[in-house]
């Protein structure tokens, strides 16, 4: 009787230990879950292992080792083997005398079943540098494939870090957002009360009701672009949005650069500047290899054939046989084409001189504009946060003052108002601030100046 009684016993206890580990595993998973935070260095290495336009530029660059490969080959001879089987309806054929005894032999020119084996190589000799024209161009594309992977490497560290500090921004802002409906909240209670003291007339807590619907608009569209900018970052780095908790907060770092090393490294490094070197390098070879168009090409050629149906005594005998020999193609008229393509090729190349000296202007020109951006952001977070500092105090006043009877609701509004449009062009100067540092960065192609600048 003990025994049966016990048996629901246990197995109550063993499922009410099955639920208390589960429910500790799920605890468990969900306070690492909510602990998990990304830093910056995450987010990058996030995305360079998710990043499908990387991956294609990789094998971009794996396809200009190939092309470059083939056009070597050029230089190798070209060994082709053939084979034929032609079934002939009709043999001419006739028959002569062998001998006194009136026998007759047969011949036949042919067979009704040729074969044919054909073994050919062809060597050029001399093409007027069109084989080596080639090469170079395989050359020259092949360090433009990897130009274009180190920007791609280039854009998306630049999305990446564009996408963080988008993210941080938005976070501060709905924390602002929310510290203003605090307030706004606050002054409400305050409003009511002495609303219903009979101290204030009911206009004073209308205006207060208005204040607080207009701060939680002001933080659900925060909200909706902090959720946005998830959205944006989460498609960077290979995660879903809701599983994006940044571990950092937007900051202001003062930004340690020369201008005029800066205007140097672009000008030096710059992708844009050395892609439209390596085409005016292919725009040369193009030129030469439009001059080579109506001059000769000398090529050896060797061959070995072995087929049937040459020996009338004997047609199915195979014979074989060979041959070598130089063979000289000199094109006489082209149409001008030539003549053409070279004048073509020459434009070409003017315009990509044009095009780099226009670059570089524009280059020297954003420079400018670049640190010009920067020491306006610097002046206004200056600006912004002594306002701040006497916004503050100003709504305290305000506060206190309206507590008194000394002032009306709308000081303490206009108070609360200025305050948080200080904040929030703050938080923007910083975020501004930080922008214009990446685009330094992305000018020198190097982002370890951005990371160097936060000591």
């Amino acid at each position: 009787m003990k025994r049966i009684m016990n048996r629901p016993l246990s197995k109550l206890v063993f499922l009410s230990l099955v639920v208390m580990l589960s429910f500790s595993e799920v605890m468990l998973s969900h306070r690492i879950f909510a602990q998990e935070k990304l830093t910056l260095t995450d987010c990058l290495h996030l995305a360079f292992q998710h990043s499908r336009l990387l991956k294609s530029a990789e094998i971009s660059a794996m396809i200009a080792d190939q092309v470059l490969a083939e056009s070597k080959s050029q230089r190798l001879p070209s060994i082709n083997l053939s084979s034929m089987y032609t079934r002939i309806g009709k043999i001419t054929s006739f028959s002569i005398p062998m001998g006194p005894s009136g026998e007759t032999r047969k011949l036949q020119f042919g067979t009704p079943n040729r074969i044919t084996l054909d073994l050919k190589l062809q060597l050029p000799v001399f093409t007027w540098g069109r084989i080596d024209r080639t090469i170079s161009l395989s050359y020259v594309g092949r360090k433009l494939s990897r130009i274009q992977l180190n920007q791609q490497k280039i854009n998306l560290t630049d999305q990446v870090l564009r996408g963080y500090y988008a993210v941080l921004l938005n976070q501060e802002v709905v924390r602002l957002h929310k510290v203003s409906v605090v307030r706004a909240r606050n002054h409400l209670n305050v409003a009511k009360k002495r609303y219903e003291s009979g101290v204030v007339p009911r206009l004073e807590m209308m205006r207060a009701e208005v204040q607080l619907k207009n701060t939680e608009t002001d933080l659900n569209e925060a909200l909706g672009n902090l959720e946005k900018s998830k959205i944006f970052l989460a498609k960077l780095v290979g995660k879903p949005a809701e599983l994006i908790f940044l571990a950092d907060s937007i900051q202001f770092k003062k930004a340690v650069f020369d201008e005029k090393e800066i205007v140097k490294r672009v000008l030096e490094i710059k992708s844009d500047l050395r892609t439209l070197k390596l085409r005016q390098q292919m725009l040369q070879d193009q030129i030469g290899l439009a001059k080579s168009g109506n001059k000769p090409n000398l090529f050896l050629f060797s061959g070995y054939n072995v087929t049937n149906g040459f020996d009338p005594m004997d047609p199915d005998k195979f014979i074989d046989n060979y041959n070598v020999g130089v063979q000289l193609a000199f094109p006489l008229f082209d149409g001008f084409a030539t003549s053409h393509k070279i004048q073509q090729a020459k434009l070409n190349y003017q315009n990509a001189r044009l095009q780099e000296e226009e670059i570089r202007e524009l280059l020297r020109m954003q420079i400018r504009q670049f640190f010009i951006s920067l020491r306006q952001a610097e002046e206004k977070i200056h600006t912004q946060r002594a306002n701040i500092v006497l916004a503050k105090k100003t709504l305290e006043t305000a506060d206190r003052q309206y507590k008194e009877g000394l002032v009306s609701s709308l000081d303490v509004l206009d108070a609360q108002q200025v305050l948080s449009r200080s904040e929030l062009i703050y938080t923007q100067a910083i975020f501004n601030h930080i922008m214009t540092k990446l685009d330094i960065c992305k000018a020198i192609e190097d982002y370890s100046w951005f990371e160097t600048v936060f000591e």
